[in-house]
C-alpha cells in the first residue's frame, strides 16, 4: 500500500512578546518507514505555510491522540537524555496550550505559530502559560503535521533533522514540555481535505 507522509515544521522561541522569524524548511529525512507497517518506503514532502485559513471545511472532526501525545513526550525525553540534557517535566498548562492550538489549526485549516485569528505566538501562549511575576520566562514551539499518520519516533526524528527545531528540542533552557496531538478527519484549508495528525510541542521555563 502506498503511503504518503507530508510534514511541515516551524519554530519560535519567545522570551518576550515578539515571535522570532520562521526558519527555512529543511528536506525530510529519506527514507521514512511505511506508516502502515508494510515494506513500501513512504514518500515525503515539505511545504511552506499559507497565511490564511481560506477553504477550511466545517465538516472537519477532531480527536485528541492521547497515546501518541504520551509517546512523543517520552521520545523527546529519551533523545534529550541521549544528549546529556535534563528530563523535561510535563506541564498541564503547556499540554493544554498544545491541544488547543493543534485543534484550532485543524478546524481552521491553518498551519502557523499564530492563533487562527492572527494572534501571534508570543501573545496567545501567555493565556495558557502566564508570566505571573516570574523572573525568568521563556517558551518555544515546534509544529508538525502528517497524513495519514506518524509515529512518535518519526515526529521527533523529523524535528531533529531541522537545525532550528533541533535547537529548540535540545535547548538547555527548558524545564517543562506539553504535547498536543490532534487527529483530524477531512481537514480543510491548508490540509486539502486529508485525514491528518497535527502535533504541537510546547516548551517552557518559568521561575
Amino acid at each position: 500500500m502506498r503511503v504518503i507522509l507530508a510534514a511541515l515544521f516551524v519554530a519560535a522561541v519567545v522570551p518576550t512578546a515578539a515571535a522570532a522569524p520562521l526558519p527555512p524548511l529543511p528536506p525530510l529525512p529519506e527514507p521514512l518507514p511505511s506508516l502502515l507497517g508494510g515494506d513500501t518506503p513512504a514518500q515525503s514532502s515539505a511545504q511552506s505555510a499559507p497565511s490564511s485559513a481560506a477553504g477550511a471545511r466545517s465538516s472537519t472532526t477532531t480527536s485528541v491522540a492521547t497515546a501518541l501525545q504520551r509517546l512523543v513526550t517520552a521520545e523527546i525525553n529519551v533523545v534529550r537524555r541521549q544528549h546529556g540534557l535534563p528530563r523535561l517535566a510535563v506541564s498541564l498548562q503547556l499540554a493544554r496550550a498544545g491541544q488547543e492550538h493543534a485543534t484550532q489549526l485543524a478546524i481552521a485549516g491553518y498551519f502557523s505559530h499564530d492563533w487562527s485569528d492572527g494572534t501571534p505566538f508570543g501573545a496567545w501562549i501567555r493565556r495558557f502559560y502566564p508570566v505571573a511575576g516570574a523572573h525568568r520566562w521563556s517558551t518555544g514551539e515546534n509544529l508538525a503535521w502528517a497524513s495519514p499518520d506518524v509515529t512518535a519516533q518519526q515526529a521527533v526524528e523529523m524535528w531533529l533533522a531541522s537545525p532550528e527545531h533541533r535547537r529548540i528540542l535540545l535547548s538547555k533552557t527548558w524545564r517543562q514540555v506539553g504535547l498536543g496531538v490532534i487527529r483530524a478527519d477531512s481537514a480543510g484549508g491548508y490540509y486539502e481535505g486529508k485525514n491528518v495528525v497535527i502535533l504541537a510541542a510546547e516548551f517552557g521555563i518559568r521561575r
